[in-house]
């Protein structure tokens, strides 16, 4: 079995602790440590001589003092290890603290004559321990996508009409927000339900039929837009009033976010709108292959990756079949 960090850095911990660390004749005119803290502001020497007893108890074992650590003779392999036994033993902005505590005594060791400019940029020189990355993935399922369709509907004007329908298109197809922004009229046959998806080339380009709620939506908005040729989404001012010119990356960025938010999912995005299609798409039975076409994946690795997260049971999904969407006259009088 391998070793846990714990037992990693109690290692690492136990080879480390010497009392040869440590002078017993050093004075506190001739330790580094006690430089360092005569010139710390008062607010921060308390907090900056708990990160050195700490440190000293890392090298020198429990109650060493640091006005007696010998400072001067921390190699950058020392000071590497006590790096990484902090960001096992403290969260990050503590073990900043700490590091920072440690190169302002090395400094003052430099000034002091007891190492040399090359000595202490070779101790010194430690990257800042960074946070784990958080997973800020959000799980899109039926009761989300029914939180975020009540949102557009209450939404007046043609604004909730486009918003219900930009809504509709993400759920039904998974377009990327560069995609949306390239739709055209022409683009969707009312009839038949068949959005044609332009991809960056035309080997990208797929065609997907969007179900009956969804077809309800898009032909919601297409009334109020009109049959105008030219793009299928449009931007609308602030007077409620439809422009007719292509929606941005960015407008499109904001409107998905305007619609979470107000739907109380505001950590919600359209990648995890995106990657909610294609995990429904796998649990509803479609075969790999069919994924990768109707997603628009350039590599099949990439339906592979989202075929390993959707055998994931406590991943959360929809039906993109029954999406709830439902016309609200009384939302869209303005």
């Amino acid at each position: 079995m391998a070793p846990s960090e714990t037992d990693n850095a109690a290692g690492r911990a136990a080879m480390m602790a010497s009392s040869s660390w440590l002078d017993p004749d050093r004075a506190v005119g001739q330790s580094p440590a006690a430089a360092y803290l005569a010139g710390v502001g008062a607010g921060s020497r308390r907090t900056m001589q708990q990160s050195l007893v700490s440190i000293a108890a890392m090298l020198a074992g429990r109650g060493a003092d640091p006005v007696k650590v010998r400072w001067e003779a921390l190699t950058r392999a020392d000071t590497t290890a006590l790096r990484a036994d902090l960001g096992e033993r403290f969260a990050p902005a503590t073990a900043n603290k700490m590091l920072s505590a440690l190169r302002g005594v090395l400094r003052q060791a430099r000034r002091m004559g007891l190492l040399s400019e090359g000595q202490f940029q070779s101790a010194a020189s430690l990257e800042m321990i960074k946070p784990a990355p958080v997973n800020t993935r959000c799980d899109v399922d039926d009761a989300a996508v029914a939180a975020l369709f009540s949102a557009c509907t209450k939404e007046p004007g043609a604004a909730g009409r486009r918003d219900a329908a930009l809504l509709a298109i993400f759920l039904s197809s998974g377009l990327r927000r560069s995609e949306v922004c390239a739709l055209d009229m022409t683009d969707y046959d009312p009839a038949s339900g068949v959005l044609h998806i332009r991809g960056h080339g035309p080997e990208f380009n797929r065609f997907v039929i969007l179900p009956p709620p969804a077809r309800l939506a898009v032909a919601d908005w297409c009334e109020a837009r009109t049959p105008v040729p030219g793009p299928l989404l449009l931007p609308i001012d602030r007077g409620g009033i439809v422009r007719f010119r292509r929606l941005t990356d960015q407008a499109v960025y904001d409107i998905v976010g305007r619609v979470c938010a107000r739907a109380g999912l505001a950590a919600l995005t359209q990648r995890d709108l995106r990657r909610a299609y294609v995990l429904s798409l796998i649990r509803a039975g479609k075969e790999a292959k069919e994924v990768q076409e109707l997603a628009g994946h350039a590599s099949w690795l990439t339906t592979a990756t989202y075929m390993r997260m959707a055998a994931d049971k406590e991943s959360k999904t929809y039906d993109i079949g029954t999406l709830p969407y439902s016309q609200r006259e009384e939302a869209h009088r303005g």
